[in-house]
């Protein structure tokens, strides 16, 4: 039913934008925990990183587990974990238990990204896939955003935990709407494979895939970091750095769902990989050069929009359903750990460097994302019917022995008859 799949669409996005809302918990109430709880700098930045620092263990065993478990399992247990969270945070007494806290929500959070595009690939497949994809990626800066008011709002009225508190009810909100979700009819039953890696010729187009798209993120993030610095250090004060990067950043926000929807006309996601990529990094360029830059951030923040989708839609052209849980396992694993490792490095080159080596990174990063993706088409050509082979491949694996069974209780297992 078209109008289902939107429809659960719209829960996954109202999921996705739940983790931004809680990730920007910290941010909202730094001041009065560096006050209240004794911190420092160096620790709310600890508190901001552990709610990402756990995707680079979690993604792949989350991925594991989603071949065992029904995604919906899975997906409530990352919002219930999100929930506990930010009831911890809010009790928090020091430190140490506030991050601990973090890593649990960060944890939750993996999860929950890891379901959200898996289930989004599963009803979106072959039909507006790259819209899709966009849609839910827009969720989390979405639910951020949303955050900056409401959390201010509510640190001012009642302080920090409160702050935290409400983390755990948008958590707790979005999980109860999540409890409804269904899954696609032609996902209702699953063979038990004894495997929890992908065969090799598709786990390396799925490792260029996360590839790029950490490549495209850390770029993001570079620039909307190290802009306002290069900027002040050419002469510009630092409000207007920071207003002009603002203004990027909602570029870059319209830009994803608007740039999801012509890639998904066109139906070309490597194309427009490979040209808004160039386009992208040919701006920053500029923009590190003092050419127009108020019009090269606008140019930047306009074409790395419709990456997102593009790049999040490569997955499912070589993953067969029974292997998606697991392959976007692989695939956050790769953009978690880049993610993680991405922005010390850049720091390090900054340091050596200058101001500009930061954003002189990114853009070659942002080079270095059409030639992967040029890469990812050459290597995911003989598997691109991967999904299309999925009942020959059940029928294989039941004549050596594999037992299919239902993913739901109530759900009785239909036999599968060999020809």
């Amino acid at each position: 039913m078209p109008g289902q799949r939107w429809t659960i669409l719209a829960v996954l996005f109202a999921v996705r934008a739940a983790t931004g809302f809680q990730f920007q918990s910290v941010g909202s109430a730094a001041s009065m925990l560096m006050q209240d709880l004794a911190m420092d700098y160096s620790q709310i930045g600890m508190l901001l990183g552990a709610y990402l620092l756990p995707g680079v263990i979690v993604a792949f065993p989350a991925g594991v587990l989603g071949q065992r478990f029904r995604d919906k399992t899975l997906g409530l247990a990352g919002l219930l974990l999100m929930a506990v969270s930010g009831v911890m945070l809010g009790a928090s007494g020091d430190f140490t238990m506030a991050l601990v806290a973090r890593l649990i929500g960060g944890v939750g959070a993996t999860i929950v990204a890891l379901v959200a595009t898996k289930m989004t690939t599963d009803w979106f497949d072959s039909r507006e896939i790259v819209l899709a994809m966009s849609i839910l990626q827009v969720s989390w800066p979405f639910g951020a955003m949303l955050a900056l008011p409401i959390q201010a709002y509510i640190a001012q009225l009642w302080g920090w935990p409160a702050v935290m508190i409400s983390g755990a009810l948008c958590a707790g909100a979005a999980l109860c709407a999540f409890a409804f979700v269904s899954e696609p009819s032609e996902q209702k039953q699953r063979t038990v494979v004894d495997r929890s890696m992908l065969p090799g010729g598709v786990l390396v187009p799925v490792l260029v895939a996360g590839t790029v798209f950490g490549a495209m993120n850390l770029a993001c993030v570079l620039f909307f970091s190290y802009a306002p610095v290069l900027m002040v250090a050419q002469g510009s004060s630092s409000t207007a750095a920071a207003s002009l990067t603002s203004l990027a950043i909602w570029f870059t926000i319209l830009a994803i769902p608007s740039g999801g929807y012509l890639v998904h006309r066109s139906g070309r996601p490597i194309a427009a990989i490979v040209v808004c990529s160039l386009i992208a990094a040919s701006a920053l360029a500029l923009f590190v050069a003092e050419v127009h830059p108020t019009i090269s951030c606008m140019v930047f923040g306009v074409f790395v929009g419709p990456l997102s989708g593009a790049i999040l839609s490569l997955p499912s052209k070589v993953l067969a359903p029974r292997d998606r849980a697991v392959g976007f396992g692989v695939f956050y694993t790769c953009f978690y750990a880049l993610m993680a490792v991405g922005p010390l490095a850049a720091g390090y080159l900054q340091d050596i460097w200058g101001s500009s080596a930061a954003l002189i990174a990114g853009a070659a990063l942002l080079v270095a994302a059409p030639l992967l993706s040029l890469a990812f088409e050459f290597l995911s050509k003989p598997y691109r019917h991967a999904e299309l082979n999925h009942d020959a491949e059940l029928r294989a694996a039941v004549r050596a022995g594999a037992r299919p069974v239902p993913l739901t209780p109530s759900a009785p297992a239909r036999s599968h008859r060999a020809p």
